[in-house]
């Protein structure tokens, strides 16, 4: 089978937490050679969080895969000193420390392009580079807010509600490997690399304002937002032993649920289609309930409605679409046991996208990298005992 798309570009992850690790892993997915350089102590995630198994955290493993473990101490100048000479043959680098920490440590950007100006430089960080804000620490509930998003997702009571997961930091980090794909892509074909910055709030608001900012696009927006609709996602359903979603968007699919369902009179009774949308929701409101999803579901498919059922992980990974589609790998890790991960979220016909690595152990490969670039096995022993690696 081939490597992946990103098959012979090496990255030099310094990241930590999520956003970062997320962001390399996706390159790893993808095929690049991913060194992660962490402290002595090791990514904070290798620590923090519940579940723990044998000295492996869940959410370590859940956003390291398909990289190798480096341990350097980057407080010490000879640290500093093999980042550096680490990062002469990476095609890329990648950074979340809070801003101007890397400048000060000697391994920004104008430090690592004066010995490899191909080098595709990004930092990860809260804000953009203006304002009062531009160098403050950022975390994910607070880029929800801030972004608008958990104002989108105010309920009736109009209290903002900041969605159950790490979403700006993912979307950062999804972000970012957009941004190094297509910089690699661009140092390639001009033979000079460039500086990312991905503020987590500039990517939130990239993602979340397409379609949430209906009503303020058209200026004076007094004029307009009262008429956008409140969402554009219908909440799920109860039924009878659990929920369903449904997404009807044009009006034949409307008029075949309503057929679908016994009541065609739902779709023809009212002239006001506002009203009669309402009348809709609330008529599924009292119905769904009286029977169970599994009853529901096949009539909706058969009229051709937008549908689903609506998981936890219990029922997730016994779904026939999810088991048919091999979506989850079990695999065995030495001393931990089985472990679930999902699968990378794309799939190429020529050079595909997988599980090459597992997540790696503190500093497992330290020494090999470290011989790759050169390095005597004298001098890493000589590093080693310094504490400059482990």
């Amino acid at each position: 089978m081939a490597d992946g798309p990103l098959s012979g570009f090496r990255v030099l992850d310094l990241t930590q937490v999520i956003s970062g690790p997320f962001c390399t892993q996706l390159l790893g997915d993808l095929g690049a050679d991913v060194i992660k350089i962490e402290p002595p102590e090791g990514d904070s995630m290798r620590r923090v969080g519940r579940p723990e198994k044998n000295g492996f955290t869940a959410a370590f493993l859940n956003f390291n895969r398909n990289k190798r473990s480096v341990v350097i101490d980057i407080k010490k100048e000879h640290g500093r000193d093999l980042v550096r000479r680490l990062a002469v043959r990476a095609d890329a680098l990648v950074e979340n420390n809070r801003p101007g920490v890397a400048e000060r440590l000697g391994i920004g950007y104008a430090d690592i392009r004066r010995s490899n100006p191909k080098i595709v430089y990004c930092s990860i960080c809260g804000f953009g580079p203006k304002g009062r804000r531009a160098n403050h620490p950022a975390f994910d509930p607070v880029i929800q807010g801030y972004s608008g998003m958990a104002f989108v997702q105010a309920g009736k009571e109009a209290r903002p509600t900041a969605v159950k997961m790490a979403l700006a930091d993912k979307v950062s980090g999804m972000t970012a490997a957009l941004g190094i794909v297509s910089a690699l892509h661009a140092a390639r074909a001009r033979g000079v690399g460039q500086y990312l910055r991905v503020p987590m709030l500039e990517a939130m608001m990239a993602f979340t304002a397409n379609d949430t900012i209906y009503g303020h696009t058209f200026l004076p927006d007094e004029e307009f937002k009262h008429l956008a609709p409140r969402s554009t996602t219908l909440d799920p359903f109860k039924t009878a032993d659990g929920w369903i979603t449904i997404a009807p968007f044009s009006d034949p699919q409307y008029e075949r649920l309503c057929s679908a369902l016994g009541h065609p009179e739902w779709w023809t009774g009212v002239s006001d289609r506002t009203e009669r949308l309402r009348g809709i929701m609330r008529g599924l409101a009292k119905l769904f309930p009286e029977r169970p999803s599994a009853e529901w579901l096949p009539i909706l498919e058969q009229a051709d409605v937008p549908c689903g059922p609506v998981h936890n992980y219990d029922t997730l990974f016994n779904d026939d679409e999810i088991v048919a589609n091999a979506n989850f790998t079990v695999y065995d890790y030495p001393g931990v046991g089985e472990i679930r991960t999902v699968n990378p979220g794309v799939r190429f016909t020529e050079t595909p996208a997988k599980i090459k690595r597992f997540p790696p152990k503190l500093g497992e490969h330290t020494e090999e990298v470290l011989r790759e670039a050169g390095l005597e096995r004298s001098q890493v022993e000589e590093l080693r005992q310094s504490k400059v690696i482990n």
